[in-house]
């Protein structure tokens, strides 16, 4: 059993932008689709309908729509997917000031030959 060390000494902003960007357009398409399918399936329930008359009791003009839903959820998830790839990099520098104070992340990992 050989154990292998490794530490985590610096963290590039560059990659964790990246990464992060990538990571935020996956989670933004998957929002999307989560969106669009808790929809259809509260359509098909029918708690749309009974919330577009209680709206309409109540003297509302708006309707709850597709659209509307996924105009929505698309503008809350774009803000959460810019600010997630705009604070990656901060993140990064302050782990890299971190870093210099406490002296990284260290993991040590066994290895087992069968």
């Amino acid at each position: 059993m050989a154990i292998k060390r490794s530490s985590l000494v610096r963290v590039s902003p560059k990659s964790a932008l990246l990464s992060a960007l990538a990571l935020s357009l996956v989670g933004f398409a998957a929002w999307i689709i989560c969106v669009s399918l808790l929809y259809f399936g509260m359509d098909a329930a029918g708690v749309l309908d009974k919330a577009n008359s209680v709206i309409g009791g109540v003297g509302g003009k708006q309707s709850i729509t597709f659209g509307l839903v996924i105009t929505t959820a698309a503008m809350l998830g774009a803000v959460v997917a810019v600010l997630n790839t705009l604070l990656a990099p901060v993140a990064a520098i302050i782990y890299n000031a971190s870093v210099d104070v406490f002296g990284g992340l260290r993991v040590y990992v066994r290895e087992e030959v069968d």
